[in-house]
């Protein structure tokens, strides 16, 4: 028996025989004769089309099953526009052309010079974008080589599909082929391989080293996606323990499923909001599923990203619409962009400065670039009068700031009006709390906006001085540290001074083991990862507030961010005894 250790990118365990679905594709440097570039260049046309016409072919089939909504159609559909990217098929063409390259090889430089861009990206979701360029790669690869697509291959019910990476559509294709779960080499947990394996309910892990040394076609093994872990050749005893948990696992999915008509109300009748942060649009039909009441933070970066060029006022308006008619009558809340710092996009250059995550982004960005903020405005304006919206600015940092932010609005109303479009006048304003001048500030902030929504990746990461991404002082990254503590009732204490909601939109919110702790403080909107929202519910139809508010004020006595945590996690496990299992506890 042996583990390997991963990524843990979808949840849930599944145990079966591994089946290789195939490694990266092996390209060697081969140059062509000038009379054959014409021959080259077809070459690669043909596999261009033959791949744009698989990629329609799945998504055929996935459009019969789900509707052309899904989120896995709209997946496929940037793929396909990927193999008109000029950043990949542009540059084959070009290498072809002037260095005679063969098609080939012209592919993989072209692949390698974008994998080099995106390796550079210090923030891990924007940098695991490039799965999706390496899958469209890939692809394109297999069909110059005429090799066989995998994702056509027979896979036995129930089997482990395993190789270097998966694309999106071959997660889906597997998936419809009622494979138990897969694990990679490759891939990221914020990836669309990612996304789709969380939105099929199929348990999967990325990153885990020396697969092809450790793992061979046949032999048992058992995929642990909330832990992150693969375990080959399981001794008998630890096959029980992984088949025991299964079952657990797959009652408790079931009665979370029953929940999901249910109001999200306390034991003691009152009202919590969840709602679902997304980056994606195919994001929003799963976090609907999940019981969504809202999409209460849907960041706007990704327009921006995987392409050469800035989305235009029209493209980022049609982006909002669907996001809205999707929803179906439920609200979003639109966060203006959060570039800078180590979010950076191909198409927008930022000054870098002496410390970027200090310096030029998010909000102060778009100051400095009235025109694209007026754009992205001006869109989100426009999609109001077609259904509820709220607009939410990142990183302001005081009342004069959210003045400015103001103004720009009015001249994008006034415009709007001057021009006869049709827009709606009365969108609700917001203010991010992310900043300790924010939350300190937080009454005064209320007073001049319609909501705050507290950001709390960024608030710990400034008020405690500590980078998460940093492995140095990571450990100072502490969400239960007594100032971040006191940062939050300041804020909630804030907004009800000055008759606003507050909501909460950080990694916090979306915490089981922390809910009480949230409640007890008055928060009753949080905003999480959809998959996060039916575990919630079901700790918050089981919370009497008394309880929680009880807690918080034992805690508010205590010194340090251990002992409260000790407090806090001894408290919600002895309520919530599963509770360790669905975060991924070991196994005991």
């Amino acid at each position: 028996m042996q583990r390997l250790s991963g990524v843990a990118a979808a949840p849930g365990v599944a145990m079966g025989p591994a089946h290789l679905f195939g490694w990266r594709i092996d390209v060697h440097e081969r140059h062509i004769h000038e009379s054959d570039i014409p021959a080259e260049l077809d070459r690669l046309a043909q596999a261009l089309e033959t791949s744009d016409a698989q990629l329609a072919r799945i998504q055929a089939q996935i459009a019969a099953q789900e509707g052309d909504d899904h989120q896995d159609y709209q997946i496929l559909e940037a793929h396909r526009l990927m193999l008109k990217d000029a950043h990949l098929v542009g540059e084959a063409r070009r290498s072809i052309e002037h260095d005679a390259s063969g098609a080939e090889w012209a592919v993989r430089m072209a692949l390698d010079r974008i994998r080099a861009v995106f390796d550079r990206i210090e923030d891990p979701y924007f940098r695991e974008r490039r799965s999706d360029i390496d899958a469209v790669g890939e692809r394109l690869l297999r069909n110059l080589l005429e090799l066989l697509d995998p994702g056509q291959k027979e896979y036995p019910a129930g089997a482990i599909v395993y190789g270097h990476d998966l694309s999106p559509a071959d997660v889906t294709q597997l998936g419809r082929k009622s494979v138990g779960g897969f694990f990679t080499e490759a891939g990221g947990k914020t990836s669309h391989s990612a996304v789709v394996a969380r939105a099929l309910g199929l348990p999967l892990v990325v990153g885990v080293h020396d697969i092809g040394v450790n793992v061979r076609a046949g032999m048992r093994v058992v995929v642990d996606g909330t832990r992150g872990e693969v375990i080959v050749d399981p001794d008998l005893a630890t096959l029980q323990l992984y088949e025991a948990r299964a079952a657990r696992e797959h009652a408790r999915t079931a009665y979370l499923q029953t929940l999901r008509a249910e109001p999200s109300v306390t034991a003691c009748g009152v009202r919590v909001h969840l709602a679902a942060n997304v980056e994606l649009l195919e994001e929003v039909p799963a976090s609907v599923e999940r019981g969504a009441e809202s999409i209460g933070l849907f960041r706007t970066e990704f327009l921006y990203i995987e392409r050469p060029d800035i989305p235009s006022e029209q493209e980022q308006f049609e982006h909002a619409v669907a996001a809205i008619k999707m929803l179906g009558g439920r609200q979003t809340t639109f966060r203006t962009l959060d570039l800078g710092g180590d979010k950076m996009s191909a198409s927008v250059r930022i000054p870098a400065g002496a410390n970027p995550a200090l310096g030029l982004r998010s909000v102060r960005f778009s100051l400095w670039q009235r025109g694209l903020f007026k754009d992205q405005l001006r869109a989100m304006y426009r999609a109001g009068a077609v259904g509820p919206v709220r607009i939410l600015f990142p990183l302001i940092s005081g009342v004069s700031e959210l003045r400015e932010v103001k103004a720009v609005c009015e001249e994008v109303r006034h415009d709007l009006e001057r021009e006869g479009i049709a827009y709606n006048p009365n969108i609700p304003l917001g203010v991010m709390v992310e900043t300790p001048s924010a939350a300190w500030t937080a009454d005064l902030l209320a007073r001049e906006c319609d909501f705050l929504t507290i950001g709390t990746n960024d608030l710990i990461q400034y008020s405690l001085a500590a980078d998460r991404q940093d492995e140095h002082v990571a450990y100072l990254y502490q969400p239960l540290h007594p100032a971040i503590l006191r940062a939050i009732r300041q804020v909630v204490d804030g907004a009800r001074a000055a008759g606003k909601p507050v909501a909460m939109c950080g990694d916090m919110a979306g915490d089981p083991s922390l809910t009480w702790v949230l409640l007890g403080m008055g928060l009753r909107d949080l905003s999480m990862a959809p998959q996060q929202i039916p575990l919630l519910k079901s700790i918050v139809r089981s919370t009497r507030l008394s309880e929680a508010e009880a807690l918080v004020r034992s805690l508010e006595k205590l010194p340090t961010a251990r002992e409260v945590e000790q407090v806090v996690h001894a408290l919600m496990q002895d309520r919530f005894p599963d509770l360790a299992e669905a975060e991924g506890a070991p196994l005991t």
